[in-house]
C-alpha cells in the first residue's frame, strides 16, 4: 500500500501525537508499504528525508508548540501524485486535516482519519473560550468528517464522541502503543537512574509521585496539585515529580515556594524521551486528575515503568487502569489523595500493583498497533 499521512504534529516536536505518528510510518514500512508524511515546517529544522513534506507553518498559540500549515494545496497534490498515493490517513482536523480531505476527494482515494485530541477541552486557549462553544466545535468537526471513510478512535471515550457527530462512519477503536524495541525500562543501566536520583536530590526513603504531561489548565495540574499539598506537607518523605511544560509551570513554581514545598516539589520542565523513560523509574506511583485524554501514551509509558496508576475515572484510560489491580480510578479529587495515601502505606500493594501494570502493558504496543491500522486500511481500500 501507498499511504500518506496528513499531521501538524511531527519531529522535531516531542509528544504524545508525534509518537504514535512516528511509530505508525516507521511500523507500516517495515510491513513493506510506503509511506510518506505531509506536515508542518518547523523553525531552525531542516527536513532530509525525501518521503517527508514540510509546509510552511505559524505557532497557534494554544500553550504548546502546536503549528498550523499554511496549506499550498498545489504542492502537495504533486507530492501525493509523484508517489502515486493510494490512501489518505489524517491526523489533524485544522489545515493539514482539510488538505488530505481536499486530496481525497480530488484522487477519488479513501480517507480514514485518527482522532487524537478532545477539543472542546482546550477551548480557554482562545480568548478564554468565549469565542469556541462546544456547539461551534461540534459543528467544525462535522464539517470535517464529512466524507471520511473511517474514523480510528484511541478509546472507548473517543468512539463515543464521535459517534454522536457522524452515526452512519465506520469508527475503528485502535489503541495507542509503545515500540518495545525503544523502551527498554527493565534493562535501563541502573547507573543512570542512581544519576538522577542524586541530580534530583531523590533519597532512598524518599517516595516519588510522577506526572508527565502538559502543565496546562486542560490536564487539571492545579487540582492536582491542590489535591496533593496535605500528603506533601504530612510527610517529608514524599515528593511530586512534574514533568513536563505548560502555561501553568511559572504559577505552580511561585505557589511551592509561598507554601515552603520547594525541597519537596520537582519540576523538570521540557525533557527528551530517554530522560522521561529515566524519570518514570525513579518514581513510584503516577498520578493524574486529567479529564481531557483520548487514549494517554504517558500512562502507556508509565505501565511499562512497573508505575501504579491512580486518576480520575474517565473512559479515555478504562483498558488501561485495572480498578484495585494495577491502581485506582476515583470519582473525586479528594479521593484521588486518598488513595496515594492508601497506597504509599502498603507497600505490598504497591508491590502487586507494580507487577500488574507492567503485564497489562503488554497489551499496548506498536506493533498490534500497527496491525490493526493495517488491517482497517485493507478494509476500506476493497471495491
Amino acid at each position: 500500500m501507498k499511504i500518506a499521512i496528513f499531521t501538524d504534529c511531527y519531529t522535531p516536536i516531542k509528544n504524545g501525537v508525534v509518537t504514535s505518528v512516528k511509530q505508525l510510518k516507521e511500523g507500516l514500512e517495515k510491513k513493506g508499504h510506503l509511506v510518506v508524511v505531509v506536515t508542518v515546517a518547523v523553525p531552525n529544522y531542516e527536513e532530509k528525508d525525501p518521503h517527508i513534506l514540510r509546509i510552511a507553518s505559524i505557532k497557534l498559540g494554544l500553550g504548546t508548540e502546536q503549528r498550523i500549515g499554511l496549506v499550498q494545496q498545489k504542492k502537495i497534490n504533486n507530492f501525493l501524485k509523484e508517489h502515486e498515493i493510494e490512501l489518505i490517513h489524517t491526523h489533524t482536523e485544522f489545515s493539514l486535516g482539510f488538505s488530505g480531505k481536499a486530496a481525497a476527494k480530488k484522487f477519488k482515494l479513501p480517507h480514514v482519519h485518527t482522532t487524537h485530541t478532545m477539543w472542546e477541552d482546550y477551548r480557554h486557549y482562545v480568548l478564554n473560550g468565549m469565542l469556541l462553544s462546544p456547539k461551534i466545535i461540534k459543528i467544525g468537526l462535522k464539517i470535517f468528517i464529512k466524507n471520511v471513510k473511517a474514523i480510528i478512535a484511541p478509546s472507548i471515550k473517543a468512539k463515543n464522541y464521535w459517534q454522536k457527530l457522524t452515526p452512519h462512519t465506520l469508527i475503528e477503536v485502535i489503541p495507542n502503543g509503545i515500540d518495545l524495541t525503544k523502551s527498554k525500562n527493565k534493562q535501563l543501566d541502573e547507573n543512570k537512574i542512581t544519576e538522577m536520583k542524586a541530580s534530583l536530590g531523590i533519597k532512598e526513603t524518599n517516595k516519588i509521585l510522577i506526572f508527565v504531561g502538559r502543565i496546562g489548565q486542560e490536564k487539571r495540574i492545579m487540582e492536582l496539585y491542590n489535591t496533593l499539598v496535605p500528603l506533601l506537607k504530612e510527610n517529608e518523605n514524599l515528593k511530586l515529580l512534574l514533568v513536563g511544560d505548560g502555561p501553568l509551570l511559572a504559577k505552580l513554581k511561585e505557589k511551592t515556594e509561598k507554601l515552603g514545598l520547594v525541597n519537596q516539589c520537582i519540576f523538570t520542565g521540557f525533557v527528551d524521551w530517554e530522560t522521561v523513560q529515566i524519570l518514570y523509574r525513579v518514581s513510584n506511583i503516577f498520578v493524574t486528575a486529567s479529564l481531557s485524554e483520548v487514549h494517554p501514551m504517558t500512562i502507556i509509558e508509565a505501565l511499562f515503568s512497573h508505575l501504579p496508576i491512580i486518576a480520575r475515572k474517565d473512559e479515555s484510560i478504562f483498558d488501561l487502569v485495572a480498578n484495585k489491580v494495577n491502581g485506582y480510578l476515583v470519582d473525586t479529587d479528594e479521593e484521588l489523595g486518598q488513595k496515594v495515601k492508601e497506597l504509599l502505606s502498603q507497600p505490598e500493594f504497591l508491590a502487586d500493583f507494580a507487577k500488574a501494570s507492567f503485564k497489562l502493558a503488554k497489551n499496548f504496543t506498536a506493533v498490534e498497533h500497527v496491525n490493526h491500522v493495517e488491517k482497517l486500511y485493507q478494509r476500506v481500500l476493497e471495491p
